[in-house]
């Protein structure tokens, strides 16, 4: 019997990054739209970065942070599972350098496809001269890279 050979149209895995924005938002929901059928992950990746920013600004320490990052990253997935549906997808979250952590998880998980929210209207200006963590992706990435405005 000959192998049947897939089209990446019928992934059997999607990475969905998740910073609760609404460009991110739509992506999951663009995800689950079109392929149904595939084992559908969302990810955050809580930025280590800016919890050390936290913590140099003297507002709280790098590890109480993470905590309070972690703990609203947990409410907000609460919130979309209600919103979308039990079983839809899973969750994970990470502590990282989000663009990084996208791209070691993509592969770990050996996904067909990265969906992402992309606010290109609100750039910084840092972001000019490294790029956007959806444009970092894409870069570094294995796999195709959906980018949803």
């Amino acid at each position: 019997m000959a192998e049947v050979k897939r089209s990446w149209m019928d992934p059997k895995a999607v990475l969905v990054a998740m910073d609760f924005s609404t460009p991110a938002r739509r992506a999951l929901e663009l995800a689950l739209r079109w392929f149904a059928g595939a084992d559908v992950t969302v990810l955050h990746v809580i930025d280590t970065e800016l919890a050390s920013k936290i913590e140099a600004h003297g507002i709280a320490g790098r590890s109480e942070a993470v905590t309070r990052l972690r703990g609203e990253a947990e409410a907000r997935f609460a919130e979309l599972i209600e919103e979308i549906g039990e079983g839809r997808f899973e969750t994970m979250i990470v502590e990282g350098t989000p663009f990084v952590e996208i791209v070691k998880l993509a592969r770990d998980l050996a996904v067909d496809v990265v969906f992402m929210g992309m606010r290109s209207a609100e750039r910084k200006l840092g972001e000019f001269l490294t790029g956007s963590t959806a444009e970092r992706v894409l870069r570094a990435g294995h796999c195709p890279v959906i980018a949803v405005p």
